[in-house]
């Protein structure tokens, strides 16, 4: 689909930083809204694990006893960007009654995309044996994440975890996961070599088949939401739509949601907007 784009093109519609010119100021606001919610909220935070040196996570507590864990991938093209930023989605969801683990990972180009990934999934095994710690169900995980977190969250749903074992337990088949949140996401990394983040993200051919998921079978059959901005550009607003279209044909339960108004960096707060649609459906994942 993307036969006779130019660089120029490939950079409008796939460097989200270009396309909305103010978007520092909005990670600014980001930090600091998370700031104020860490002041007010108790939580764990920096919790390790993995021996890299960004392998942490922050754990906000369930208020009972067995619910639901929200886990959140951040984004930032894989290269940027922190769980530090998105603290704030965690004071309302826990008013929901969920448990909240937002998660860091080593970036690009220190790792590879590849151990990258392993990373996120490394973490997932993690929390689901620390769940009891913050009221947490194990094998009640919704897993979301923010346009690069959104591609890892949507790799969590390709792998068959047959290379992971919990004491014991055969992690194949992925029950755990009961939904995906994915938020303005990219799930091809064709576009990757021809855009500036190439510098940082190195990828063959061979590894863009492997580490997209739209290329991918769908291994998980928990429900997703996949939603984007409706002010994002026109190609990426398609990859969405193109992922919500294979999972559907996968006969996997899937609500396709374009918001209005809302660009790159400003969707990922209606994760902690009550009122918005995203957010309800977040929730209705978390309550199956």
């Amino acid at each position: 689909m993307y036969e006779g784009l130019s660089d120029e093109d490939f950079t409008r519609h796939f460097m989200p930083r270009i396309a909305v010119p103010d978007h520092e100021t909005w990670l600014a606001e980001d930090l600091e809204m998370s700031a104020r919610v860490r002041d007010r909220i108790v939580h764990r935070r920096n919790e390790r694990y993995g021996p890299g040196p960004l392998q942490l996570i922050d754990l906000f507590p369930a208020r009972a006893p067995e619910s639901p864990i929200l886990v959140f991938i951040h984004g930032g093209y894989w290269r940027a960007l922190s769980k530090d930023h998105y603290g704030f989605i965690a004071a309302p969801l826990i008013e929901a009654g969920a448990a909240v683990a937002l998660v860091d990972y080593d970036l690009c180009p220190a790792v590879d995309l590849a151990t990258l990934i392993e990373q996120v999934a490394q973490s997932i095994a993690w929390i689901r044996r620390h769940a009891a710690a913050i009221n947490g169900d194990p094998d009640r995980l919704v897993l979301a994440g923010n346009s690069a977190g959104a591609h890892l969250a949507a790799m969590m749903l390709s792998r068959d975890w047959e290379d992971v074992e919990e004491d014991g337990n055969d992690l194949s088949g992925a029950g755990f996961i009961k939904g995906a949140a994915l938020v303005t996401g990219i799930y091809d990394l064709a576009p990757i070599p021809r855009i500036q983040v190439r510098e940082d993200v190195r990828l063959t051919s061979a590894e863009i088949d492997a580490l997209s998921p739209l290329r991918l079978l769908p291994r998980s059959a928990a429900p997703s939401v996949v939603a984007v901005g409706g002010a994002e550009p026109a190609l990426w607003i398609e990859q969405s739509r193109r992922y919500h279209r294979k999972l559907s044909d996968a006969g996997i339960e899937s609500e396709f949601m374009i918001i209005p108004g809302h660009h790159h960096f400003s969707i990922t707060r209606c994760l902690a907007e009550p009122e918005s649609p995203l957010f309800r459906s977040v929730v209705r994942l978390l309550k199956r």
